[in-house]
């Protein structure tokens, strides 16, 4: 049997273009040599293209920019793969499958929708399940036609920013403090807290400089979940048992994962029925993590965030269940079948 050509896509231009860069280092040090031919592939904060063809370890070195040839998604469906571009001399490589492992920008279905075009298949969620979890808005209007509880929320654009004071005026008497400022669009980086007028004034102007538009949300104090869920295949392309894997954890301030929560099983159930609510309604098979707090005044289970980004950073909860290697082969076999 012949080795599968995999592009494995990085990079993007956000704050979490590291986190992105980790997870494919471990994609590529856990992809197994004896099935398949591994196309790294970077995207800088510029939006520039590269084909890395230097060796694995200077990745980790941090030197990788210095062997990148420019390259682009061939868009010619009969070719199905990437131009290498070098000088003049432009070069199609074959490609059966992509890992897109992006942040930023790129993450929002945009990557998705680029490889569909060329025909390229690829492992992860599709371009409406990455555009809604990108997008904090229209995730709360899916979450409120399935019924779950979300923080009270305003979106702002740009274009209102003629009338500053009333956007201040609008958050002070409908969200209240404390809130927290983000860019609608882009990662939980570039969330910032606040409580008062300055902090306030000063977020929105940051966010708008990453974006055309922002969202003030109120914030809930409470426990946080994180609710991890995939969708197991055999090796013949079923789901196991018709069960989607489904992991509760609890997210401490700190950012460390507790490996043992202590909930009553009402809050589990909860998560549970609401997380797979979103993750069928959204159409996901791959992995993704759905982020919910326990409102410790209304102990109601409220969504704070859905993240649908493939990460193999060491401290995905996947990963204490299956390796690396494992999670990739299940990945690439279901979009195979």
């Amino acid at each position: 049997m012949s080795k599968l050509n995999v592009a494995v896509i990085f990079g993007g231009d956000s704050a979490e273009c590291k986190s992105s860069i980790n997870s494919a280092i471990n994609v590529i040090d856990n992809l197994s040599r004896e099935k398949y031919n591994i196309i790294p592939v970077y995207i800088n904060d510029l939006g520039g293209w590269f084909l890395y063809e230097g060796k694995p370890h200077c990745i980790k070195a941090a030197e990788w920019e210095n062997f990148g040839t420019r390259c682009q998604i061939n868009l010619d469906r009969q070719e199905q793969g990437f131009l290498r571009i070098s000088g003049e001399r432009v070069r199609n490589i074959p490609v059966d499958i992509a890992i897109p492992l992006l942040r930023g920008d790129f993450s929002e279905g945009s990557i998705q929708g680029a490889l569909e075009m060329g025909g390229i298949k690829y492992v992860g969620a599709g371009v409406l399940a990455s555009a809604l979890a990108s997008d904090r808005s229209m995730a709360k209007t899916l979450a409120k036609s399935l019924g779950i509880t979300f923080p009270k929320y305003l979106v702002f654009d740009s274009k209102e920013l003629d009338d500053f004071d009333a956007m201040l005026r609008t958050v002070r008497y409908k969200i209240g403090y404390p809130c927290y400022i983000k860019p609608l669009k882009k990662g939980s980086l570039s969330s910032v807290l606040v409580s008062n007028k300055k902090e306030l004034e000063e977020a929105m102007i940051r966010a708008f400089l990453y974006s055309g538009k922002i969202i003030v949300e109120k914030e809930i104090k409470g426990r946080e979940l994180v609710c991890t869920m995939f969708a197991l295949f055999d090796s013949l392309g079923f789901c196991e048992n018709s069960v989607k894997f489904c992991e509760i954890r609890e997210a401490l301030p700190d950012g460390e994962i507790f490996p043992a929560p202590v909930f009553d099983k009402k809050t589990m159930s909860k998560a549970k029925e609401s997380a797979i609510a979103l993750y069928g309604a959204m159409g996901i098979s791959s992995p993704a993590h759905f982020k919910f707090f326990l409102d410790e005044q209304t102990k109601n289970v409220v969504l704070c965030d859905i993240n649908t980004q493939l990460c193999f950073a060491d401290s995905n909860i996947l990963l204490k269940f299956m390796n690396t290697g494992e999670i990739l082969d299940r990945l690439i076999a279901n979009i195979l079948r």
